[in-house]
């Protein structure tokens, strides 16, 4: 029993940081933060599992692992999206500060 509310606890919240997630500005535009994303969230599926089917030591330090690399993929994912946001709104503001005189984009 304590496994299935833990598999229903699991999908509602990786579903809500998804919607917040799928929100962001940089989402349809970084493949890359969006593997790494999907990757954090079978990654907690994975230790979710581990967690609750564990019995032995080596197992709850496989879980342990499973967390870890689930955090280490949810932080790179959200870090990459927010570089590739900030390279875009660089991109924008030196695309709308063109020199009328040259033409030139100012570095």
């Amino acid at each position: 029993m304590s496994s299935t509310i833990i598999a229903i606890g699991l999908v509602l919240i990786l579903s809500a940081v998804h919607v917040r997630i799928h929100r962001h500005a940089a989402w349809a535009s970084s493949s890359r933060a969006r593997f790494r994303i999907l990757l954090g969230y079978t990654f907690t599926a994975f230790s979710a599992y581990w967690i609750t089917s564990a019995s032995l030591m080596w197992e709850w330090a496989l879980a342990g692992a499973w967390a870890l690399a689930a955090a280490a993929a949810l932080l790179t994912g959200s870090s990459t999206l927010r570089r590739v946001a900030a390279d875009q709104a660089a991109v924008a503001l030196a695309m709308e500060t063109i020199e009328p005189a040259t033409g030139a984009v100012p570095r």
